[in-house]
This record gives C-alpha cells, sequence and structure tokens, in this order.
C-alpha cells in the first residue's frame, strides 16, 4: 500500500495587540469657591441712591447758599407764633398804605409761605438725619466692642509671639491713648458754663458789682505789709528776718 504522508500545516500565530489597561478615573474637577458676598453691598448701593436723590431735591429747592454758623447768628431769629404777628403786620400796613416798591407786603407774605411750605421737610429730615445717625452710632459701638474683645484675646497671644506683638503695634498705640489730664484746679466744663452765666448776668444786671470786685483785687495785689504785721519769715543767708519792729537776736559766733 503506498504511503500517505501526511503533511502538517504549520499554523501561524496571529499576532495579539496588548490592550491598554483602563484609564484610572480622573477626579472631576471641584467648582470654584464663590467669592465673599458682601452683606453691606446693598445697603451701600441703597445709600449711594439715596443721596442722588437728595441731590436731586435739593438743586429742586432753589439756588440759596447754605449759612454758615456765624452768619445764623446775626439774622433776627423766628420766634413761635411770629406767623401770625406777621401777618397782622401786614394787614395794618396795608390799611395804613405804608407799601412801597422796596418794601410791599406781598413779598413779606410770600417769603413767609417759602419758610412754611418746607418746615414739614425740614421736620422730617432732621427725624431721617437723627435716625441715620443714631444707627451709625450703634453699628460703630457694636464693632467697636468685639474689636476690644478680639484685642483681648491677641494680647494673651502676643506674649508668646514676637511676630504678632510687632504686627500689634498700632492697635496697642490706639488703645493706649488717653485724653490729656486737666491741671490741678481746672475748672471743668459745667463749671466754666456756669461762671460764664453768672458773670453775663451781673454784667447785665449789676455790672458795679464786677467793677468793685476787680477794684477790691488790685487794692489787695497792691497793699503793702506794715509795721508790727505778722509776717512769714524769710531764710537769707541761714538767719530768720523778723518782722519790722522785732529785734534780732545775735547769731551765735558773730
Amino acid at each position: 500500500m503506498p504511503t500517505i504522508k501526511k503533511s502538517t500545516q504549520s499554523v501561524k500565530s496571529q499576532p495579539t495587540t496588548p490592550t491598554a489597561p483602563p484609564a484610572a478615573a480622573t477626579p472631576a474637577a471641584s467648582p470654584p469657591e464663590p467669592a465673599p458676598v458682601d452683606p453691606n453691598a446693598a445697603l451701600e448701593q441703597y445709600a449711594q441712591q439715596t443721596v442722588t436723590q437728595l441731590d436731586t431735591v435739593e438743586v429742586g429747592l432753589g439756588n440759596d447758599p447754605a449759612l454758615t454758623p456765624a452768619q445764623k447768628r446775626h439774622p433776627l431769629k423766628f420766634r413761635k407764633g411770629g406767623d401770625k404777628i406777621i401777618g397782622q403786620i401786614g394787614n395794618l400796613a396795608q390799611q395804613q398804605q405804608l407799601e412801597s416798591p422796596a418794601l410791599n407786603v406781598s413779598d413779606m407774605m410770600a417769603t413767609l409761605g417759602k419758610a412754611q411750605a418746607l418746615q414739614p421737610l425740614s421736620d422730617r429730615v432732621a427725624a431721617f438725619a437723627k435716625h441715620v445717625d443714631d444707627v451709625v452710632f450703634k453699628a460703630e459701638s457694636d464693632s467697636l466692642g468685639m474689636a476690644q474683645q478680639f484685642y483681648a484675646l491677641l494680647q494673651r497671644r502676643a506674649l508668646t509671639d514676637a511676630e504678632l506683638a510687632t504686627a500689634m503695634a498700632p492697635v496697642v498705640g490706639f488703645f493706649a491713648r488717653k485724653p490729656v489730664p486737666k491741671a490741678a484746679g481746672a475748672l471743668t466744663r459745667p463749671q466754666k458754663k456756669a461762671t460764664k452765666k453768672a458773670v453775663d448776668t451781673l454784667k447785665k444786671n449789676a455790672p458795679e458789682m464786677l467793677q468793685d470786685g476787680a477794684s477790691a483785687g488790685q487794692g489787695t495785689a497792691g497793699a503793702q505789709p506794715t509795721a508790727g504785721t505778722a509776717a512769714p519769715a524769710a531764710q537769707a543767708n541761714g538767719a530768720a528776718v523778723a518782722p519790722a519792729g522785732t529785734a534780732v537776736p545775735p547769731v551765735a559766733g558773730h
């Protein structure tokens, strides 16, 4: 029988492509932290808007100049009930035909009406200003109170932290400020006010008392001690100077 050779076919293995391991999951980027919100930003914006509105209102009131304290001391002070008196004066002036181009009742009454028209606004603005001042005062006071508490804590820590102690130098200087002490015997503010009021009253009602007092003071200052009057002994070259008319005992050794 014929021999049948079995041919073996070599099986070529296909090259295998190495598979990369799955990439590790990268953590998602954290969102940026929101910027700190100023709790007073809205209040500050509202304050600016109110200031702008007040500027507009002020322009609408007219171009009357603002008066300084010195200028307000010289004009006449309006007294309570003056509006009725001014109206009565106007009626009498018209009855007596006292008006002139330079002085007429219409201008007088129009000026009074301007003040009366603005008085409600003045009252409300004064109350509004007081309310704002009170709010500012309380906020500043509360803030300073909390700052003093932090200051006390920082002082304790600064005892063992030289760098902190150096940084706190201006703070320590601020809280260390004290009012200048008054001279011994100096009058207090109420005492100065009471003294000035008493002097003004004397000038008005009894000026001769002030003149008599000044003359008496000058006479006392210019008076010289007479002979035989006791006077303090003065030390001069180690010897006591006795009053006039008194025998001086001899000094030992002379």
